[in-house]
């Protein structure tokens, strides 16, 4: 076999080896597991009298996206998806995927 045969196949069996990974729920997304960490890093900062400056700091980094709103709507005020993209005159996805991208960003500012 040829170094570029060699390079191609160990790049076929590396794909398919995380992607059935993944279906068995061995392997998460990086992405996911950040999301996760940070809706109850902000509900918890959100729902308590005490601020974590740091915390603070990387929301308050974000206030000009224009998406920005979506964070307090949902995590302070308690709304919906639903009730969010209802107010802001977008499309529920729209809201799904900034809240994800913007809990993401928050998430990495923090680590």
């Amino acid at each position: 076999m040829a170094e570029e045969e060699i390079r191609q196949l160990i790049e076929l069996t590396v794909r398919q080896s995380v992607l059935e990974f993944k279906r068995a729920g061995l392997l998460k997304d990086p992405d996911n597991a950040a999301y996760t960490d940070a809706t109850e890093m902000l509900s918890n900062y959100y729902n308590s009298d005490r601020k974590d400056s740091a915390l603070t700091y990387a929301i308050q980094g974000l206030r000009f996206d224009p998406y920005f709103k979506i964070i307090p709507m949902f995590f302070e005020e308690k709304k919906t998806v639903e009730a969010i993209s209802e107010e802001l005159g977008v499309d529920i996805r729209t809201i799904y995927r900034n809240k994800k991208w913007l809990c993401v960003a928050i998430y990495n500012e923090l680590i």
